[in-house]
Order: C-alpha cells, then sequence, then structure tokens
C-alpha cells in the first residue's frame, strides 16, 4: 500500500493528513483514503480539472481540502520539474 503524511497547521493547530492510494472503481485518480490525526475521515480524488475532491460521502472539511489541494498540487509540481 502507497501511503504518505503532511503535517501542516490548520486553525491554529498542527494536524496530521495520512494518504492512503487506493484504487477506486470507476475513478481516473488518483484515489485516496484520508486520516486527520489517526482518524479516518473519508476518501479524495482528483477530478478533471486537476483539483482534489471528496467522495462517498467524505466528512472532510473545506479547511483540509484547501490544504489538501495546496500541498498536494506543489508536490506534484516539484515531481514534474
Amino acid at each position: 500500500m502507497d501511503r504518505f503524511t503532511i503535517t501542516t497547521q490548520i486553525a491554529g493547530k498542527q494536524v496530521e493528513i495520512q494518504f492512503d492510494l487506493k484504487k477506486m472503481p470507476g475513478e481516473t485518480g488518483p484515489s485516496y483514503m484520508i486520516s486527520i490525526d489517526g482518524l479516518f475521515s473519508g476518501y479524495i480524488t482528483k477530478d478533471k480539472a486537476g483539483c482534489y475532491v471528496k467522495m462517498l460521502n467524505s466528512e472532510i472539511l473545506e479547511d483540509y481540502m484547501a490544504v489538501i489541494n495546496e500541498k498536494l498540487g506543489k508536490s506534484i509540481v516539484k515531481l514534474s520539474q
């Protein structure tokens, strides 16, 4: 299983977001199972516009989604350069 974590500040609190790569049927991906501070929060996938979006009734707050898109977008750019 491919897994990585990021640690960041959200609303003045340091949080750890863990990403587990998942193969989701029908999704072009990549798709991830998300855990925040060790608690399962839901699933995300990359949409056609290149942004990560929540899926399957995930309970990931918009503040977290903004950080996820910011951090993953930067890491993808760094890998492709």
